[in-house]
């Protein structure tokens, strides 16, 4: 009997132990810093679990965990702590400076290194610089926040295409942009209207050829180099929301224009013009039209970015949903912008492989009535909106046809409303961008990395003159009822990039080698289809849908064609490939060496001129290190010295794919002697084309 008591109490002892070990209980605390100063945004993780919180603004905290649980706080700049859960309610946390967290990192090629320890030419910017800024490119926000780096914008469209020039004159009469990685993957240059640029964590831009030497074939422009944002380990979720509202205008001048009575006066006192027929009386009846008020105006912009980022002790991700609505300055101008982006990084039990994901999808439409500020002033809306005479009022557009006769160059306003109201410019686009990640370290200091990307674009795009505007009846004659055009085109572009490494670094006393060796396979393809149709009917004529099209028909002065569509298609394709390698050696963070060597081959070129060899080298001094400067003012200075040489394969044109083939004989049909039909060299190979070298 005292025997069955024993092991019922026991038993008893041991429910109430595990009852009470798995209890919850509130726990509260606060968290500061090295100086006692208080730590606000502090993720405080119950390790195990994806449960959480962060420390308010004073750095204050709460929340319920379990006797013998450990409570994980992490800091950026700050030594992680641990503490575990035990009979206090109560648990304050100091928290330590982590050096080596706090020193900036930079991107050195294919991998990052503190900045003491590099020796290229590198140029990092803060997310904190770019967000929040109401641009539809990112690209517009980097002007002047990089020395010699040239932005230029052709036209005030939203989400227009710039141009970027980070080293001057490169090339002949090739590309000079330069090369744009994002998340590893190299991307089109010639619009970045599709990212958002709230997601952006850091942009690395890298101008030698000490630090472009590496990316061989496509870094004798410069490399920009776009690093997203991630989520991070053992952090609770995080949810964030970030809105701008902003507006933008027409920069003022000060041009100092007549009114209609000076206008008027003027051309009554030269005897030319209206005012030569009117009295001072009827001079007086004129009202005044501010051309630049009436054709532009302030644009709403508007960006929307939700986001959710966090992540357990193996695995993080970030994710972001993205909306951006710009209206043009000019009328019936816009851009509307969609965005997700998604990335994820993980590492397994033993953390021997890590591995993470980035892709982002992006839909956009946009809406130009012309490019503004370029072509002719009947076409141009800001070279017209300060030519324009000043006695002429919108209501005196009735429609295209009434404006033929009289042609004046006095009614360029109204030219220019009649294009407003019959052409059509839109283009619609999506566009993917996505990369992989993985490493895996194979033995200790000896690690194998792979990265895939690929970069997918499609367009639409439709223009289209109505058959009654003024240029189409202008151009095709008066007594054309048909007139017009509509043009649509479907283009689309994907490129395949792989990069995989052997990577190898070790320490011994002041003493460090870090270095690798690379293969890159690149692969692009491009497609576009479409049709130009001459020849629109009025009354069913609608842009963008393909009705209104007249059927063909034979003149009859010429017995040529009528009204003709006119196809277009291109199939174009280009490769690269590529193997390198790249070393660094310090001592005792005072002197480094970086050296790297690339061997390239582009579809190009042929023969023996397929393959070119670039390579540099970089030494530096880190002076403030010396014992001589200890204590001195100087927080960093450095002495650095690079060569090195990098190859342009887009030796004509801006793309991958200008001028494939001028290594090959091309032959054309046509008249010869006698006018009889014959065959014509149209081409001459260049069998002797080669790389464009950079230094």
């Amino acid at each position: 009997m005292k025997s069955s008591y024993t092991w019922i109490l026991a038993s008893i002892l041991v429910l109430s132990m595990g009852f009470s070990f798995g209890q919850e209980k509130s726990i509260t605390g606060t968290v500061t810093d090295q100086n006692g100063l208080a730590l606000p945004g502090v993720s405080i993780i119950i390790v195990g679990t994806t449960t959480g919180t962060q420390t308010d603004f004073d750095g204050n905290y709460a929340l319920r965990a379990a006797l013998g649980q450990a409570l994980q706080f992490s800091y950026l700049g700050q030594r992680t702590v641990t503490r575990t859960v035990g009979s206090s309610d109560v648990i304050d946390v100091q928290m330590q400076e982590d050096a080596e967290a706090l020193q900036e990192v930079v991107v050195q090629g294919y991998r990052t290194a503190p900045r003491e320890k590099s020796s290229i030419a590198a140029t990092t910017i803060s997310a904190e610089t770019i967000e929040n800024r109401p641009n539809a490119s990112f690209v517009q926000t980097l002007s002047g926040q990089v020395a010699g780096l040239n932005i230029t914008t052709g036209s005030g469209q939203p989400g227009a295409n710039s141009t970027v020039n980070l080293r001057g004159v490169t090339s002949i009469n090739g590309n000079t942009e330069p090369l744009f990685i994002i998340d590893g993957a190299p991307v089109d240059a010639n619009n970045f209207r599709s990212l958002n640029a709230q997601d952006i964590a850091s942009i690395s831009v890298l101008k030698d050829a000490g630090a472009t030497a590496i990316y061989g074939n496509r870094g004798a422009n410069g490399v920009v180099i776009i690093k997203t944002r991630q989520g991070k380990f053992n952090t609770p979720l995080q949810i964030n929301y970030s809105g701008i509202l902003s507006f933008s205008s027409l920069q003022n001048n000060d041009y100092n224009l007549m009114d209609s009575q000076e206008q008027l006066g003027l051309e009554q006192e030269r005897g030319a013009g209206l005012g030569a027929t009117l009295t001072d009386a009827e001079i007086d009846t004129y009202s005044t039209t501010n051309w630049a008020d009436f054709f532009f105006d302030s644009g709403l912009i508007q960006n929307h970015t939700l986001s959710l980022s966090g992540g357990s002790e193996k695995f993080s991700q970030f994710t972001s949903f993205g909306y951006f609505d710009q209206e043009g300055i000019l009328q019936n101008s816009d851009l509307k912008r969609f965005n997700i982006r998604n990335n994820t990084s993980g590492k397994s039990e033993n953390e021997k492989f890590k591995y993470g994901s980035n892709i982002t999808i992006n839909y956009s439409e946009s809406n130009e009535p012309n490019e503004i500020g370029t072509g002719s002033i009947n076409r141009n809306y800001i070279l017209g909106a300060y030519s324009s005479v000043p006695y002429i009022s919108p209501d005196d557009y009735t429609n295209g046809a009434d404006l033929l006769s009289p042609l004046l160059f006095s009614n360029t306003p109204l030219f220019l409303i009649d294009r407003l109201n019959t052409y059509t410019r839109k283009e619609e686009e999506v566009k993917l961008i996505g990369s992989l990640n993985a490493s895996y370290e194979i033995a200790k200091n000896l690690e194998a990395r792979a990265v895939l990307s690929a970069d997918y674009q499609s367009e639409f795009l439709t223009r289209a003159e109505a058959p009654d505007s003024f240029n189409a009846l202008l151009f095709g004659g008066a007594e054309n009822p048909t007139s017009g055009f509509q043009q649509q085109i479907t283009t689309r572009q994907f490129s395949f990039n792989q990069v995989t490494s052997l990577n190898y670094n070790n320490q011994w006393g002041n003493h460090s080698v870090d270095g690798g060796v690379y293969i890159e396979y690149f692969k692009a393809h491009f497609r576009q289809f479409g049709f130009n149709a001459n020849g629109l009917n009025p009354k069913t004529f609608f842009p963008g849908d393909g009705s209104g099209l007249v059927p063909v028909a034979i003149d009859p002065a010429t017995g040529g064609l009528l009204f003709a569509d006119n196809p277009q298609a291109q199939i174009l394709n280009a490769g690269l490939f590529s193997y390198f390698a790249q070393a660094d050696y310090d001592f005792d963070t005072r002197y480094g060496l970086t050296g790297t060597i690339r061997r390239d081959a582009s579809y190009r070129f042929a023969g023996s001129d397929k393959w070119a060899t670039f390579y540099s080298f970089a030494a530096r001094w880190n002076v403030h290190n010396e014992s001589f400067l200890e204590g001195s003012v100087f927080n960093q200075l450095k002495l650095r010295a690079s060569h090195g040489t990098t190859g342009n394969q887009r030796i004509a044109g801006t793309t991958y794919f200008s001028a494939p083939d001028l290594t090959k004989n091309f032959y054309a049909t046509g008249p010869g002697y006698g006018n009889a039909n014959s065959i014509f060299l149209s081409q001459i190979a260049n069998t002797t084309l080669k790389w464009e070298t950079v230094t």
